[in-house]
């Protein structure tokens, strides 16, 4: 199975302390090879840190969505950025994992799923807590009534 290229959208606090150091871990999966960030230090020091050699950095993340060897993105911005980006990142034919909350709206949240429906795309959202089995066991009891 070839190795997933992964790019990161917001290189600032809960990229560095949750999303790469977890993305390092998984190297035999995937390819850790562009990094966004409004910052190009926080940018050009997450790819010293986590990617490959020959990682991309950008400050725009439209450029990172034009490269078409990356094919799936961290969204992990500040969430009144999360639908725009995550759409567009669908629309360039992008897998997304777009940092909870969601997004600001239940519109946005509508638009994302649309987006990822229309183009055929997998979007989550990084509710970690939905794996811990006491949430699963709550989710089953509310499924009861």
């Amino acid at each position: 199975m070839a190795k997933l290229k992964i790019g990161f959208i917001g290189c600032g606090g809960i990229a560095n302390q949750k999303h790469l150091p977890g993305m390092a871990q998984q190297t035999e999966f995937v390819d850790l090879v562009a990094f966004c960030d409004l910052i190009p230090e926080r940018a050009e020091k997450a790819a010293k840190e986590y990617g490959t050699p020959d990682a991309k950095v950008y400050t725009d993340y439209h450029d990172l969505l034009a490269d078409p060897t990356i094919d799936a993105v961290h969204v992990l911005t500040p969430n009144v950025a999360h639908c725009e980006i995550t759409v567009a990142a669908l629309e360039a034919g992008k897998h997304v994992l777009c940092e909870k909350p969601m997004a600001v709206t239940l519109a946005e949240c509508e638009s994302m799923v649309a987006a990822a429906e229309f183009n055929n795309r997998h979007l989550m959202i990084g509710h970690n807590m939905r794996f811990d089995p006491v949430h699963r066991r709550a989710k089953e009891l509310l499924e009861q009534g």
